[in-house]
């Protein structure tokens, strides 16, 4: 039904669409709230059940999960994998890039609020201070989702999933400290349109690859 109402309405890729709504969203936040104030505000919602969930939740976003992702679907459709492979390498190469060059002095929430007595902190949780823009986590899950969503966009079930996947693990870098929301922003800014274009770009020269690995038996 969802899918069918969409096609009337002439929604294409609606993952995309989405992820420009979270992108204007960001915008108006940055443009009509002062950085620090907002973060303080998001750190006051803290409870200990959403610091257990986002501790973990976070690590969506980093090299290992994304490694295991591709080797998922390596066994579903080599293309996809192939596309998730090159989209997350090339974003977190262009993303580290900027962290350590153009936007080297950037610091992250904790640096300027370590010291404040009513700024809530996170037990057993290890909080870094510098090279904060752009948000590499979040720059890595906007990659990977990009990527699905694109290979699957008949598909409106996995599309929104994807959405909700994407900018749930980006808020959670918020929510932890390690970034401010231009920081999230900018990342899946970055990873969105380097995956996309990826996509465009390869995946009519992948055709030959739409199978999964089969693994020969000796």
């Amino acid at each position: 039904m969802l899918t069918f109402v969409c096609k009337l309405i002439g929604v294409n890729f609606i993952y995309l669409n989405a992820v420009r709504l979270f992108w204007f969203t960001g915008a108006l936040i940055i443009l009509l709230q002062d950085k620090m104030d907002f973060h303080k505000k998001i750190n006051s919602l803290g409870s200990p059940s959403l610091d257990f969930i986002m501790k973990n939740l976070t690590h969506a976003g980093d090299g290992l999960f994304a490694f295991a992702i591709v080797t998922v679907f390596l066994f579903i459709r080599i293309k996809t994998a192939l596309l998730l492979l090159i989209s997350f390498t090339v974003t977190g190469a262009i993303v580290q890039l900027l962290k350590h060059t153009v936007f080297d002095t950037m610091k992250r929430p904790f640096y300027f609020f370590e010291n404040d007595p009513s700024f809530r902190t996170i037990e057993d949780f290890t909080y870094h201070t510098s090279n904060s823009f752009p948000s590499g986590h979040s720059a890595g899950i906007f990659a990977l989702c990009t990527v699905i969503a694109y290979q699957y966009r008949q598909n409106v079930i996995i599309q929104i999933s994807m959405v909700l996947i994407a900018v749930t693990v980006a808020f959670s870098r918020v929510y932890l400290s390690q970034h401010f929301i231009q920081d999230i922003v900018a990342g899946s800014l970055i990873a969105t349109l380097i995956s996309h274009t990826i996509c465009l770009f390869f995946s009519d020269k992948f055709t030959a690859l739409e199978r999964p690995l089969k693994i020969k038996k000796s």
